[in-house]
């Protein structure tokens, strides 16, 4: 099992679902995975990442945003 850390490359409304919604550079999610993979490339994990960040910040990503251009993922266990 891995633990995973999905940080916010930079500030802006790009991957907001709703733009009138704002992320700030450095906000991040927590998640674990089975497999070595990191969720940020795994299409399957998207929603999961999505729901994360809207019950934590209450910011919904649109899913398809849900990528390495938008956000760091770092292994961190």
């Amino acid at each position: 099992m891995a633990l995973w850390r999905i940080v916010v490359k930079n500030s802006g409304n790009a991957a907001c679902k709703d733009k009138r919604q704002h992320l700030e550079k450095g906000m991040f999610i927590e998640t674990s995975t089975v497999s070595p993979v990191p969720p940020i490339g795994v299409s399957s994990q998207r929603s999961l990442l999505v729901q994360l960040f809207l019950n934590k910040y209450g910011i919904e990503i649109a899913p398809q945003n849900m990528t390495r251009s938008y956000f760091d993922c770092d292994k961190i266990g």
